[in-house]
């Protein structure tokens, strides 16, 4: 999926993703870029962004998110 469809299921804005993906809290592979180099956007970026929207609400921090993605991932 593209962005805008992204921001439509995601509930975050364009910006808000961009900041992520620079942050590294979601990552975009070169293979997931179509010939006009647009970003296509996987499942499971969507479901990593509804888990750091959920975080975020529990009051982590992107900080503590992140640490905590990285553990669920590690096992």
């Amino acid at each position: 999926m593209l962005i805008g469809e992204l921001v439509l299921k995601s509930g975050l804005s364009r910006d808000t993703i961009r900041f992520y993906e620079k942050q590294g809290l979601i990552k975009i592979g070169c293979k997931q870029r179509r010939n006009n180099n647009y970003k296509e956007y996987s499942e499971e970026v969507l479901k990593r962004l509804h888990t750091i929207k959920r975080m975020k609400n529990f009051g982590f921090t992107l900080n503590e998110a992140a640490g905590l993605l990285d553990m669920i991932e590690a096992n």
